[in-house]
């Protein structure tokens, strides 16, 4: 008996705890030959904390990357994150990778 009390309080000490309010944001990614942007905008009722990278991938091969951290988004509100090159090397394709938490 006790070693199932034992791993009940495991499972939900796991399941319940701060690391669990992580989510996937899906982010608008629009990617233009100078420019790759990605666009989060929070749909929530409660305000959102967000972290995440933009990557943009050349025409040699070479990706560039940007990252953000501990943005806070309010309910109704956008950030933007861009990677940007020059005319002489123009991006072909771009993607990002986002993840929230909601503030409380």
């Amino acid at each position: 008996m006790n070693l199932k009390a034992f791993f009940l309080v495991l499972v939900l000490g796991f399941t319940t705890s701060a690391f669990a309010q992580f989510f996937p944001a899906n982010p608008r990614v629009t990617v233009l030959p100078l420019q790759v942007t990605a666009q989060i905008v929070n749909t929530y009722p409660r305000p959102i904390v967000c972290n995440g990278q933009v990557f943009g991938q050349l025409a040699t091969g070479h990706v560039y990357t940007t990252y953000f951290a501990h943005q806070v988004i309010f309910p109704g509100q956008f950030r933007y994150a861009t990677v940007n090159t020059n005319a002489f090397n123009p991006f072909i394709r771009g993607w990002a990778n986002l993840y929230c938490q909601f503030t409380y």
